[in-house]
């Protein structure tokens, strides 16, 4: 199935982040609005008012950052487990709706929702380590004039698409039964170094979309939300700061829950189309594990973890 029509046979599952970024948008407003008033009535000074910016900013934040990505990490995964049947079977099996068989084959793989977390954080490392790693080869290069501005804009380019690898690679985890988890974690990660130019390719299209949506969807909500807070505070200086920030919010809401899962579509296929089906490469899993010692670490997992449905002992 191509692309276009995986996206829109998945809307719900977009309607779904879409609804649970609002829902975390709203409360992070409400927190931040909290924050401000508590700071305002107690008006601290010097030290005490670094420890309470510290306190609620740090602390706080990283909680709600942490409670943000776990719950919707598990809707992206099941929205994954879609995307993959359907581009390479074209549809999901009967007898299931969307959403039923992306939860099911999200309990099916993992005994526990916290092993798909912390795989895919550890699998997402490995890959970064790995592209630093290459990046690197860059400054062996650095005596041709200007080679270093070049490196680094395609160092940039390179994280922004690695954003989506994960997914492409849990897609891969879901295609195969057969094998444990940690197993075909290992095994996507070697097909997507194997296929990177195919993977990259697909990414600078991306990269081009997404610096469009930024700009057009930037002046829209700017103008929308500068408004807005002028109507209700005049001309304060301070309330078109606010704007400013709401509007980056917004937008990240948005990329986060409607243009991520467009890109994730058009990665996942690019990715399936040349690596399932696909036999790994041996000879890069000695290399990849010299490379990342987060490789190396999913690979001692592969030996230990049970396959796939098994249950510990």
């Amino acid at each position: 199935m191509k692309p276009s029509a995986i996206i829109l046979k998945t809307i719900p599952f977009m309607l779904i982040r879409l609804a649970a970024y609002l829902v975390f948008f709203i409360g992070m407003c409400i927190y931040a609005f909290i924050v401000v008033k508590i700071i305002g009535a107690i008006n601290p000074q010097g030290f005490f008012a670094v420890l309470l910016v510290i306190a609620f900013s740090g602390g706080g934040w990283a909680i709600y950052r942490f409670i943000r990505e776990y719950i919707t990490y598990m809707i992206k995964a099941a929205h994954v487990a879609v995307i993959a049947d359907m581009a390479i079977h074209g549809s999901v099996p009967e007898g299931f709706s969307m959403y039923q068989y992306g939860v099911q084959k999200v309990k099916k793989f993992f005994v526990a929702s916290n092993a798909l977390f912390v795989l895919d954080r550890l699998m997402s490392a490995a890959v970064r380590q790995i592209q630093r790693v290459l990046g690197g080869i860059g400054s062996l290069l650095s005596f041709i004039p200007g080679i270093k501005g070049v490196v680094k804009a395609l160092n940039k380019f390179v994280d922004i698409i690695l954003n989506y690898v994960d997914e492409c690679i849990l897609a891969y985890i879901f295609l195969h039964e057969g094998q444990g988890a940690w197993r075909s974690a290992c095994d996507g990660v070697v097909l997507y170094v194997q296929n990177w130019k195919t993977v990259l390719k697909t990414g600078a299209k991306i990269l081009v979309f997404l610096i469009a949506f930024y700009v057009l969807f930037f002046f829209l909500f700017q103008g929308l939300f500068t408004n807005m807070i002028i109507s209700i505070a005049y001309e304060d200086v301070g309330m078109a700061f606010i704007a400013y920030i709401l509007t980056f919010l917004f937008i990240t809401v948005l990329k986060w829950s409607i243009v991520d899962p467009i890109i994730m579509t058009y990665m996942m296929c690019g990715y399936l189309k040349v690596a399932y089906g696909v036999q790994p490469s041996y000879d890069l899993y000695g290399k990849l594990e010299g490379m990342s010692k987060k490789f190396k670490e999913m690979l001692g997992k592969a030996k230990e973890a049970p396959a796939a449905g098994e249950n510990p002992a």
